[in-house]
């Protein structure tokens, strides 16, 4: 596959791509965890938020699966914290209106995001997000933040990335070739492998200073990829070189 291809079409990552998901998310379970348990300490709060986050029992990435709905899944994650914190299972619906109510104002985009994509906009270069997350809770990601597109979610074909199906929808929505389709996300076994599987170049964002996502028993160090497909950026900032090369 050609790096020499100009890049025609973006499929885009939203979660700690675009947007910092992980200090939203943490914020937003602290404000949760404290309205479930309101006499509790900050501690107590902390480690819910911590264990919800870090979701061990793998919740998440089962719904992506198509294993059970996105609700069942956010109170699958609630308990499993309550259970290794030796809590009572209770309060989930407290917690989850909560969170919801923080989770909508706390979004915020990289301070790369905005070049980026006006640099694509200045090259005709179409973009479509790509993204595990549920529907609702990406158009309140994408309206909190301005963000504008088509966009595939894990409830659009009832499974996530890195099915290749995800990736093919998003760039038939964005009406591009494949070799001129470039796929760009933060996370090794999703958007890396998923986007591979599906034909596509990827830019596999590696931001300096962030801490990079867990990668699902893979050992591939961060730094390394022996895939010609794929290129290690830094920044979002990396990707205008290859809008102009017309």
């Amino acid at each position: 596959m050609s790096w020499d291809q100009p890049v025609r079409g973006l499929l885009l990552d939203i979660d700690d791509t675009l947007v910092d998901t992980q200090a939203a998310m943490r914020s937003s379970c602290m404000r949760g965890a404290a309205a479930a348990w309101p006499k509790a300490s900050p501690e107590l709060h902390e480690s819910i938020s911590g264990i919800f986050y870090d979701d061990p029992g793998g919740y998440f990435d089962r719904y992506t699966l198509g294993e059970f709905p996105f609700a069942q899944m956010r109170a699958a994650r609630y308990h499993e914290a309550c259970r290794r914190l030796g809590i009572a299972e209770q309060g989930f619906e407290t917690f989850e209106a909560a969170y919801r109510e923080a989770f909508a104002t706390c979004q915020h985009l990289f301070d790369d995001v905005p070049g980026m994509l006006a640099a694509a906009q200045a090259h005709g270069v179409a973009v479509a997000f790509v993204t595990n997350s549920g529907q609702e809770q990406t158009e309140i990601k994408m309206t909190a933040v301005g963000l504008r597109g088509p966009v595939v979610t894990t409830d659009t074909l009832g499974v996530g990335k890195p099915d290749p199906a995800i990736f093919t929808r998003a760039m038939e929505l964005v009406g591009t070739p494949r070799e001129q389709t470039l796929v760009v996300g933060d996370t090794l076994p999703t958007d890396v492998v998923g986007g591979r599987a599906a034909g596509l170049r990827v830019a596999w964002l590696q931001r300096t200073g962030v801490s990079q996502p867990r990668n699902a028993g893979w050992d591939t160090p961060l730094s390394e990829l022996d895939d010609s497909g794929v290129r290690i950026i830094h920044g979002l900032g990396d990707l205008t070189d290859w809008f102009a090369r017309d």
